[in-house]
């Protein structure tokens, strides 16, 4: 697979995962400021003390604008941030709501206006300066990660306006008549500059100059959107930014040089921190969001006052139950180690929330994650060794396989396994390998080939020579499935503790097998050498255990172009397929060809009801050989809208055995059945899936069908079997 694919798997992994949030994951309703302004206005003037990982808290101190000198017959007046505003709105759906307006609003406004009674038309108006870190909607964990993904305002602080026109004003000023404006300009975000105008209307009453615009522009105008967040929310590109400024003649009148935020109440009521709130999070957030773990780098939950600082984002992400990751439905068969909190759990936060996120403990309390439930911990009987490897920040997603040796003499059984972590904050997921020994032979023409330990490998190991057998004493059966992923046999997700398989299963190892780690790792800073690991529980080959296999069921992927894009070069099906032959060989065209005649249909049956924007497929196979079914995951990619595998469909006996009606590519989780299903030889298995174009209007326009890349897509199961004929 590739780019992400089945991340969050662990094919036998028993143990519960609660606690596994993820940073991309954890966003809300995602709009934000293109506001009226951006350069780096100088970091200096913005005075904000922020670390750099808590971007949650921000100061109030409003920055420094350049000052207008008056000419003769001038008045200049200053923005008054305590009266003033710079507002955003656009429209979101969020976690598949329908479409509201959002909004948000920063006071920390400065700039001046200069004015000359007698002659509105020569009215100057200065670099307008605006400080994004104190920009708040409705939602503060929002507004923390608009800072960070978004606006990187932690980075560049200041927006600026640099207005280069006023046209409309004319005449005379007079006292409490209102003048229609235009005023055009360089708008500046994230060091992207770009024209913007607006209009609106200008009054002068009691001293006090009041000014209303408008303005139309685009997200993707700044690299800031639209925001797509599979599952979660989207926006749409065009964003309306409002400024409402009141502007004084500072020689009058004190012009404050700090704001009060909206966080600067202190509230009380609610139910208790330490006795309600903080076992919630212990138990189901900070495992990843402590110091050091993956989704540190985006939110970080250290402490009582960093929860308090993100209290409207919890509550909105527990009550969507977006939040502990959980994707699969209730349609279908019960599942084992539901991550999904009580609804108690959930009406606590909402209250906790709703009462201004009171702390009955110091802010500085620490939060730690809650120990793992009680269960068998596997042994440590070997620690595989591996050298350093280096990633590189031209490849942010690097996906590196390395070859693990146990260097067996005998058959051996893999019975559990520990996740010996290095560098925690540049791991996203790891799968592991079952390999023979004709592949750790092979693997010696790639591993090393380009001065780092390992190879690259987005769609699994990919080594030639024969796979290992799965049951003891037979040839091993090949089975209609997703090649890179053979023999996959274990994996590791930030939040899983050690896994140990229970006391009548392994994998068999034969003399000269060995494991391939296939590493995912997602840089956001300089990497660090990286020595991840594993540590294995083995049992002798003679010892009676059952062994267990790896099947993937996969369907076909045909997703035509939107209409409006169909003259693009690629959007012809025909020119698609060669440009993945060039890009991937020629299994970029023959994979697609290949599942659509095992599948029995044909592009124009899984096109004909295509919409414009949602795509869909499906695929009847079988169930190889008779066993016991005791897990299963489902895989897409960045398009993915929902997933469903059914046993015996549309019979009286019909078992749906997964069912994610909200697909979520950050999410790839295996799901262990609570009551392992048997299943014979022959029976039906209908595997279900379907894409929608809108979670990534900007991708360039092309056909897209089962492929190796990231924008590419996929369809497939994976599910774990216990074969009956073992003894």
């Amino acid at each position: 697979m590739s780019d992400g694919d089945a991340a969050e798997l662990n094919e036998l992994e028993p143990t519960r995962r609660k606690g596994s949030l993820k940073v991309r994951s954890f966003v809300l309703g995602g709009v934000l400021l293109v506001a009226a302004g951006a350069a780096l206005f100088t970091w200096r003037q913005a005075k904000p003390v922020i670390e750099s990982r808590k971007y949650a808290n921000v100061t109030y101190e409003v920055p420094v604008a350049p000052k207008l000198k008056p000419a003769d017959g001038e008045t200049v007046y200053r923005i008054d941030p305590s009266k003033s505003s710079l507002s955003y709105e656009v429209q979101e759906r969020f976690a598949g709501k329908k479409t509201s307006s959002a909004s948000g609003t920063t006071s920390g406004i400065a700039g001046d206006i200069a004015v000359d009674p007698t002659d509105l038309a020569a009215t100057r108006i200065g670099t307008v300066v605006v400080n994004l870190e104190q920009l708040h909607s409705d939602n503060n964990l929002r507004d923390a990660r608009l800072r960070l993904d978004y606006l990187e305002s932690h980075k560049h602080p200041l927006a600026t306006f640099e207005p280069d026109e006023v046209t409309g004003l004319k005449g005379e000023l007079a006292e409490g008549k209102a003048q229609a404006f235009t005023m055009a300009g360089d708008l500046t975000v994230k060091e992207i500059t770009k024209p913007v105008r607006f209009a609106g209307t200008a009054t002068l009453t009691d001293g006090a100059l009041t000014v209303k615009a408008t303005a139309d522009t685009k997200l993707s105008d700044f690299d800031a959107g639209p925001i797509r967040i599979a599952g979660m929310v989207s926006t749409d590109d065009d964003a309306e930014l409002t400024l409402e400024l009141t502007a004084y003649d500072p020689t009058e009148r004190t012009i404050p040089t700090r704001i009060s935020g909206p966080d600067a109440k202190e509230p009380t009521g609610g139910p208790s921190f330490a006795k309600t709130v903080q076992p919630i999070l212990e138990a189901n957030c900070v495992s990843c969001h402590n110091t050091g773990q993956m989704g540190a780098h985006a939110l970080t939950i250290d402490t009582a006052g960093d929860a308090r600082g993100v209290s409207d984002g919890l509550k909105t992400v527990t009550t969507l139950k977006h939040m502990p990751p959980w994707p699969a439905s209730d349609e279908g068969v019960p599942l084992k180690h539901k991550m999904a909190l009580t609804q108690a759990e959930i009406d606590a936060i909402a209250r906790w929330s709703d009462a201004g996120a009171p702390l009955d403990v110091s802010a500085e309390a620490l939060i730690k994650p809650k120990p793992t439930e009680p269960g068998p911990t596997p042994r440590k009987d070997i620690v595989l060794d591996r050298p350093a490897y280096t990633g590189s920040l031209e490849n942010t997603n690097d996906y590196r396989c390395f070859v693990l040796d146990p260097k067996l003499t005998k058959p051996t059984y893999l019975t559990g396994y520990t996740f010996v972590g290095d560098q925690m904050e540049e791991l996203h997921h790891a799968q592991v390998f079952h390999i023979s020994g004709e592949q750790v032979a092979s693997s010696k023409a790639v591993d090393g080939k380009d001065g780092e330990p390992g190879w690259g490998c987005y769609s699994g190991p990919s080594l030639q020579g024969k796979r290992p057998s799965k049951v003891p004493g037979r040839a091993p059966k090949r089975d209609v499935g997703f090649s890179g992923q053979a023999n996959l046999v274990a994996g590791w997700v930030p939040g899983q503790g050690p896994s140990d398989f229970g006391e009548d299963t392994g994998i068999l190892m034969e003399p000269g097998d060995a494991l391939v780690l296939q590493l995912h790792y997602h840089y956001t800073g300089k990497p660090v050498p990286d020595r991840s690991t594993l540590a294995l529980q083995l049992e002798p080959g003679t010892k009676d255990l059952k062994a267990l296999r790896v099947i993937n069921p996969i369907g076909p992927v045909e997703i035509p172009c939107a209409p409006a894009d169909q003259d693009a070069p690629l959007c012809d099906r025909t020119a698609a397929l060669a440009d993945n032959v060039k890009l991937y060989g020629p299994s970029g065209a023959a994979n697609e060809a290949g599942l659509l005649m095992l599948c029995g249909r044909t592009p124009e049956q899984l096109t004909k009801d295509f919409d414009g924007q949602v795509a869909a497929s499906s695929c009847d196979q079988s169930v190889p050989e008779d066993g016991t079914l005791v897990a299963v995951l489902g895989h897409m990619h960045t398009l993915g809208k929902s997933f469903r595998l059914t046993l015996d469909a549309d019979t009286e006996q019909e078992q749906v055995l997964l069912d994610i009606p909200e697909w979520s590519f950050d999410w790839q989780m295996n799901y262990e059945l609570e009551t392992p299903v048997h299943v014979k030889a022959g029976q039906p298995l209908r595997l279900e899936c379907s894409w929608d174009r809108s979670a990534d209007p900007l991708r360039p326009p092309k056909y897209i069908v089962f492929a190796e890349g990231t924008e590419d897509e996929m369809c497939f199961a994976t599910y774990a079997l216990i074969p009956d004929d073992q003894g």
